[in-house]
């Protein structure tokens, strides 16, 4: 085996120990949306979605002036039926890795870069406006590639991560978001990785939290724009409110919900009750999956 396939398989070794992996998982229907390097999915979050008509918000990764950065992906019946460009308007971002819908506010979403500047955009028809510009605390080593949002009560809960990698956990971040000042309140912290620590193991590429305030965490192993590249999904804890702030409070022990051969995922948004990945497969471009 090369070493390349040994890195990768360090992922699923872990993985395969917590917990036996869902046979659904391997037999996810895989459908591409993009072609090359620069069509990967980096994030995800729906637009609509009515019956088995579902149109879905893509961000992707492009640093370079001209290069696209948002797409509106298309499914019915669970099959992508369109890909189509969408215009950026406002302060042109580098490196969208996360993109999440604002509870209750329909058109409105947050979309963050790998060094955490996040932009409020309101939706129209194909056209993607920046309402308001502004960073997220990180540390200056953080690589981003998580943000969710989560309704608690009358307030807006925030969860954000960076990314990790081999022996350093991720840290996720957790805050009450005012959407009027895009200000966060107190911010708590938790470390967090997937027991593998592989130089190329990122132990959190996207995080989403379901209806009942559990946390799903993706990680991916990335040894090249080659591959061979692996994922991983797990519901890791619950986001707990509080006073102040809310906190995520891992599980003793991690339920896997599924492990991905050949794909790196870093998007994953929750839709109709199941499950929507998106992967940024490098020179093997973007590809999504619903389970």
């Amino acid at each position: 085996m090369s070493s390349r396939s040994l890195l990768a398989a360090s992922l699923l070794a872990v993985t395969a120990a917590v917990v036996p992996s869902p046979a659904s998982a391997h037999a996810v229907p895989w459908q591409r949306v993009g072609t090359g390097i620069t069509a990967g999915v980096s994030g995800l979050a729906v637009l609509t979605s009515r019956g088995d008509h579902v149109e879905v918000l893509s961000v992707i990764d492009n640093k370079k002036p001209g290069q696209e950065r948002v797409r509106r992906i298309v499914l019915d019946g669970g099959r992508v039926s369109a890909v189509r460009p969408m215009a950026w308007r406002g302060e042109t971002p580098v490196d969208l890795e996360a993109v999440a819908g604002v509870p209750r506010r329909p058109g409105e979403y947050i979309a963050v870069t790998s060094g955490s500047r996040a932009f409020h955009v309101r939706v129209e028809r194909d056209v993607v406006t920046v309402v308001a510009a502004f960073d997220l605390p990180h540390d200056p080593e953080d690589n981003n590639e998580s943000f969710a949002l989560k309704a608690v009560g009358s307030r807006l809960a925030a969860v954000w991560a960076d990314r990790g990698e081999g022996i350093r956990p991720t840290t996720i971040y957790s805050a009450y978001f005012s959407l009027q000042d895009h200000e966060l309140g107190p911010v708590s912290t938790v470390e967090y990785d997937t027991g593998a620590h592989a130089e190329t193991v990122r132990h959190a590429s996207d995080v989403a939290i379901t209806a009942g305030g559990e946390l799903l965490v993706s990680s991916a192993v990335d040894p090249g724009d080659d591959g061979p590249f692996s994922s991983s999904l797990r519901e890791i804890g619950r986001l707990t409110p509080h006073q102040n702030t809310v906190t995520v409070d891992l599980a003793r022990r991690p339920r896997l919900r599924g492990v991905f051969e050949g794909r790196k995922i870093e998007a994953v948004t929750l839709l109709r009750g199941e499950v929507l990945l998106g992967t940024d497969d490098e020179n093997d471009g973007g590809w999504v999956a619903e389970r």
